[in-house]
């Protein structure tokens, strides 16, 4: 713990997972409070979006938007399209997204931030580290079947999650920074609702639990191989996918498991 709290500047991974995402303002907002310095952000899907937002300095004025949400405006906000190709266009959302926070390259942000994505074709995961900030969180989030993929030069991208939910890998400056890895694909917890683990009777419910046992597993994984310093595990059915009208609970939520995890560095330096 001493040599948690000796280091300030910090390294943080924002982990994918729909709307469980928004607990990542949550903890920003304890981060800051306690008085770490993030250096560097790589982001995931939901995690991307966020991270790109505060590293833009927009992360209040995101909080606010997402704070005002309703069922019927998330719903305002999906734009259908071929279900051959995938649910949604996502054009609505980044359209009110650009008013929040412009396009603008990666490289030209004054904070290293990289967004990871999936390539169906090579199987690879693609790392976007330049270029617009808006191409990259929309491959990032393209959830297979829910989001259509997008095609850039010859690769086929989806979501990040698919293969590295939580991209602890694409962190360069873990040896000096303290390495923080948001994990949304934690444990279920009763706290949040009844669990059906191993219960599901329906071959819908089997395929959903399955989904996420993988999902747990490479999250765990990747903690396991590059260990971070802390990591802060949110429970998996905290939030469905698309519960961003519960916005105000997910940001308290952040909250409360950033308090938990993370050492308050300034009540040190006001001893020393």
């Amino acid at each position: 713990m001493n040599f948690l709290k000796s280091k300030r500047k910090v390294s943080l991974v924002l982990g994918g997972g729909g709307a469980r995402g928004i607990v990542h303002i949550g903890i920003i907002r304890v981060l800051e409070e306690k008085g770490y310095q993030i250096e560097e952000v790589v982001g995931c899907s939901i995690g991307a979006l966020i991270g790109a937002a505060y590293v833009e300095g927009k992360l209040s004025p995101l909080e606010d938007w997402m704070k005002t949400l309703t069922k019927r405006q998330v719903f305002k906000l999906l734009d259908f399209s071929n279900p051959f190709y995938g649910i949604l266009k996502g054009e609505k959302i980044f359209e009110t997204l650009k008013h929040i926070f412009p396009d603008k390259p990666i490289e030209d942000m004054k904070i290293p931030f990289r967004a990871i994505a999936t390539d169906l074709r090579s199987e690879n995961e693609i790392i976007f580290e330049k270029g617009s900030i808006y191409e990259a969180i929309r491959a990032s989030i393209a959830i297979p079947a829910v989001f259509t993929s997008i095609q850039i030069d010859g690769q086929n991208l989806v979501d990040g999650g698919v293969i590295n939910p939580l991209p602890i890998n694409f962190v360069k400056d873990g040896k000096r920074n303290l390495v923080i890895a948001v994990n949304l694909d934690g444990k279920p917890d009763a706290n949040y609702g009844s669990l059906t683990i191993g219960n599901s009777k329906n071959s819908i419910s089997i395929l959903q639990e399955a989904f996420f046992v993988m999902r747990r597993r490479l999250a765990q994984l990747s903690i396991d191989l590059y260990k971070p310093d802390i990591v802060i595990n949110v429970p998996h059915n905290i939030a469905s996918l698309w519960a961003y009208s519960n916005s105000p609970f997910l940001i308290e939520k952040g909250i409360e498991l950033a308090n938990q995890n993370i050492p308050n560095i300034r009540k040190k330096n006001r001893q020393m």
